[in-house]
């Protein structure tokens, strides 16, 4: 019922705003202008195989069975509506998007439970088709700063959304973006209720990689990122999840340009994160680092990314936020207790051989000494599942392959498509498996 009033309230506060305003708005340059109508079409699929010990488990009219494939079929669509802002010293605008998606496989067997991908009932049968208002805010622009009021979505290394599946999540609160200063942008959210990937409804701000469910009321984060030259920049951020934690961010980006043809880049990622509040997750004290160099030449790029997390717990985040800015981040995160990774990563543009649009992905990353065995969270530790891990490691090798339709009835169309293989040692907690992906991208243009 909550989850329904903060949908209704967050819908109704933008709608209001804009059929209140819109009379004026549609008469002022700009507002109707510069909007924009589009349809964004997505299908997902995806076919996971276990291997070893890992199972899936499909609910049968014959009570649980364990599985070894898993499958995740959907369409969806977005409809998305941009306006431009009115006129005078106070710009007024409005993004409303409209998110639907119809489960194209549905059999309880093969999706097994459905796992973040598809929507399922308590009784394990795939929801076939759910729709909702994924994005209803109102923005408001003064100079080079715009203010979104109500449902939407944000980028930063702190608090951001997840993009990862059939449709994206969003958040409910206001956002603050300045680029008033020269080669500076400052950010500033709040944010009370998550809209999930994989669902119809809000939800509670939770975690993602708790042994147990724990939500907080709500997140804030205030930063920014100042471009010192072509292509570096300097960011730092601070947030806080309401009596979980406070987090500060510290990003290095820089880029040398040798030639024409080649150029090197380095960043440099660091997270420091300990408990606050009513510690309702336990005790934290972590830091997260990262380092990765990418040299470029002609078409090819080749990346070796190194990175550290300190601390007995996992390096978690806000749940469908996604906001992790560290160099290994693939299939799995390597973001387990005191877990050291590395990665090495391929990327080909085969527009040099005469096919644009045409790009190629090979990896690896091996992450080892994941260690939670000396977890102390307290009365109201969350991350109990850690104490099992010492000594564990993984590691997955993957290649993907991406298209986009240069010209013809698909131009702007794309596709990725690729397979991934992980293994993993007993205790750590995405097991063996293998997954393929493919992916299908077409944007419509209405207005």
């Amino acid at each position: 019922m909550h989850s329904r009033h903060a949908l209704l309230h967050c819908t109704a506060g933008s709608l209001a705003a804009f059929f209140t305003l819109a009379p004026l708005a549609s008469q002022a340059a700009g507002f109707l202008e510069d909007s924009s109508l589009t349809l964004n079409t997505r299908q997902w699929y995806s076919h996971e195989i276990g291997r070893k010990d890992t199972r899936f488990q499909a609910t049968t009219h014959e009570g649980k069975r364990a599985v070894r494939d898993r499958t995740a079929w959907l369409q969806g669509a977005k409809l998305d509506y941009v306006s431009g802002f009115s006129q005078g010293p106070v710009g007024f605008g409005l993004d409303l998007s409209l998110y639907g998606a119809v489960a194209l496989e549905r059999s309880r067997l093969a999706t097994a439970g459905g796992s973040n991908r598809l929507l399922v009932d308590k009784d394990g049968n795939v929801v076939d088709d759910w729709s909702k208002v994924g994005v209803a805010a109102a923005k408001f622009k003064v100079a080079d700063t715009v203010m979104k009021v109500g449902r939407h979505q944000v980028r930063t290394p702190v608090m951001g959304y997840s993009d990862t599946r059939t449709l994206p999540a969003s958040f409910d609160g206001w956002s603050l973006e300045s680029q008033d200063i020269d080669n500076l942008t400052l950010k500033a959210g709040y944010f009370d209720r998550a809209t999930p990937r994989t669902g119809a409804g809000s939800q509670d701000l939770g975690l993602s990689f708790v042994s147990r469910q724990v939500n907080s009321d709500w997140v804030a984060y205030l930063g920014g990122d100042y471009s010192y030259a072509q292509g570096s920049k300097v960011s730092l951020y601070g947030s806080r999840f309401e009596d979980i934690w406070d987090r500060e961010y510290l990003g290095l980006t820089h880029k040398h340009i040798w030639s024409p043809q080649s150029a090197s880049e380095v960043q440099v990622d660091f997270y420091n994160t300990r408990s606050s509040g009513r510690e309702l997750a336990g005790k934290i004290d972590q830091q997260a680092y990262g380092l990765s160099l990418t040299q470029t030449w002609l078409n090819h790029s080749l990346k070796f990314g190194v990175q550290q997390i300190v601390g007995d717990e996992y390096f978690d985040y806000v749940a469908e936020s996604n906001a992790i800015n560290l160099p290994n981040t693939m299939l799995s995160y390597y973001n387990g207790p005191n877990e050291r990774s590395f990665q090495i990563n391929y990327v080909n543009d085969f527009a040099a051989y005469g096919f644009p649009g045409f790009k190629t992905i090979l990896w690896y990353i091996k992450g080892w000494g994941i260690d939670g065995s000396h977890y102390d969270g307290g009365r109201n530790a969350a991350y109990g599942s850690v104490l099992r891990q010492d000594g564990e490691s993984h590691y997955e090798v993957g290649t993907f392959v991406s298209y986009v339709f240069q010209s013809g009835s698909l131009k702007g169309a794309s596709v990725l498509t690729g397979n991934a293989w992980h293994r993993a040692s007993d205790r750590q907690i995405e097991g063996n498996l293998e997954e393929f992906r493919l992916i299908f991208n077409k944007p419509f243009k209405i207005l």
